[in-house]
C-alpha cells in the first residue's frame, strides 16, 4: 500500500489496486497547540509534585476531561481526509466554542494544582502588602464604608457581567468572521492559561481567606486582623449578591486570585471592542471599570491583584498575536 498522503481517491497502486484513502486529522491550530502545551505541564507538575497537589483526582478528571474536549477540533471524520476549516453546523460551533467551558473547567481546577511550590496560601505576604502601599486594606474597608445594597448591587451585577461577556463576546466573534474569532479565541486562551500558570506557582486566595478560616490565629494576630467582621449584611441582601454567592460556592476554587483573571480577561474584551470600534465600546469601558472595582468592593481579590490584572493583559496579548502570526507562516510553510 501507498501512504495515500498525495494520491486521490481514484489513484492506483502498482499493483493496480485502488489506493486506500488514509484519514488525517486536520493540522493543529494555535489553539489547539497551546492547550495541548499547558495540559502537558498539568500533567508533569501532578507527576512531579503530586504528593503536595490537593485532591488529584479532580485534577486528572480536569485534564482528561480537557483532553477529550479539544480533541473535538480534530478528530478524523470517517471517511476522506479532512482538511482546511472545521466542519459547519452543530459540530463547527462545538469544535471553535469548546474552549469557553474548558477555561472554567480548568480554573475550578487550579485548585487541586496550587499547592504544588508553596505549602500554605500566600496571603499573608499580600495582606502586609496592601498595609504597607495603601496604609489600610482596600479589600476590608471599601464595602464597610459603603455598605448600602444598590451600591453593592451594581457592584455585584458588574462582577457577575464577566460570564455572559465572555460567552457572548466569544460566541458573537465566531458568529461574525470564524477566522478572526478563532484569532480572538486564540489570544483568549493565552491570557487565561498564563494567570492559571502564575495561580498555580503564587497561591493566592482572595480576602475572602478570611471568611474560609484559612489563616491561624496567630497569624490574623500579626497581621492586626483579628477584628476584621464578614461583609456588612446589608451588602448581601440583594438577588446579584446571592447569585455571586452561589457561583463563588460551587464553581470558583480558592487560590486564583493573583493576578486577577476577572480584570485582565475583561480588559482584552475591552480592547478588542476598541480594535472592531464597536458601538457600545464606551459602555463597556463604564462596565470594565465596575468590575475591576467590584473584585476588591467584594473581598475576592486585593488591590495588587487588580493592578497586576491591568498590568498583564497587554503584554500577553500582544505576544499572543504574535505567537499566532508565527503559528500561521509556519503551518504556511509546511502546506507550501
Amino acid at each position: 500500500w501507498t501512504d495515500g498522503m498525495d494520491e486521490g481517491p481514484g489513484s492506483m497502486t502498482s499493483a493496480g489496486h485502488p489506493c486506500p484513502v488514509t484519514p488525517h486529522p486536520p493540522r493543529l491550530r494555535y489553539l489547539e497547540v497551546l492547550t495541548l502545551g499547558y495540559l502537558g505541564c498539568l500533567a508533569l507538575v501532578l507527576l512531579w509534585r503530586r504528593g503536595a497537589a490537593g485532591p488529584g483526582g479532580g485534577a486528572w478528571r480536569a485534564i482528561a476531561g480537557a483532553g477529550a474536549a479539544a480533541s473535538l477540533r480534530w478528530a478524523p471524520a470517517a471517511g476522506p481526509r479532512v482538511t482546511g476549516p472545521s466542519p459547519g453546523g452543530f459540530r463547527g460551533w462545538v469544535a471553535d466554542l469548546y474552549p469557553l467551558p474548558l477555561f472554567i473547567l480548568l480554573y475550578r481546577q487550579s485548585e487541586a494544582l496550587n499547592r504544588a511550590f508553596f505549602a500554605e496560601p500566600l496571603d499573608p505576604a499580600f495582606f502586609a502588602l496592601e498595609a504597607r502601599l495603601f496604609g489600610f486594606q482596600p479589600s476590608l474597608s471599601f464595602a464597610e464604608r459603603f455598605p448600602a445594597t444598590a451600591l453593592a448591587e451594581v457592584f455585584y451585577a458588574a462582577y457577575f457581567a464577566f460570564y455572559p461577556l465572555i460567552l457572548g463576546f466569544g460566541a458573537w466573534a465566531i458568529a461574525r468572521d470564524r477566522e478572526d474569532g478563532r484569532r480572538f479565541l486564540g489570544t483568549l486562551a493565552t491570557v487565561f492559561y498564563a494567570c492559571y500558570g502564575c495561580f498555580l506557582v503564587f497561591p493566592v486566595v482572595g480576602p475572602r481567606i478570611l471568611d474560609l478560616g484559612g489563616l491561624s490565629p496567630q497569624v490574623l494576630a500579626g497581621l492586626g486582623l483579628t477584628a476584621v467582621t464578614p461583609m456588612p449584611p446589608s451588602t448581601q441582601a440583594g438577588p446579584f449578591a446571592r447569585l455571586m454567592s452561589v457561583i463563588y460556592e460551587g464553581f470558583e476554587g480558592a487560590g486564583g486570585a493573583f493576578p486577577s483573571s476577572h480584570v485582565a480577561i475583561a480588559c482584552l474584551v475591552l480592547r478588542e471592542a476598541f480594535v472592531r470600534r464597536l458601538a457600545l465600546r464606551w459602555a463597556l469601558a463604564g462596565l470594565v471599570a465596575l468590575l475591576c472595582l467590584a473584585t476588591v468592593y467584594g473581598r475576592y481579590h486585593y488591590a495588587c491583584d487588580v493592578v497586576a490584572g491591568l498590568l498583564v493583559f497587554w503584554p500577553l496579548a500582544r505576544a499572543a498575536e504574535f505567537l499566532q502570526a508565527a503559528h500561521g507562516r509556519r503551518g504556511a510553510r509546511l502546506r507550501g
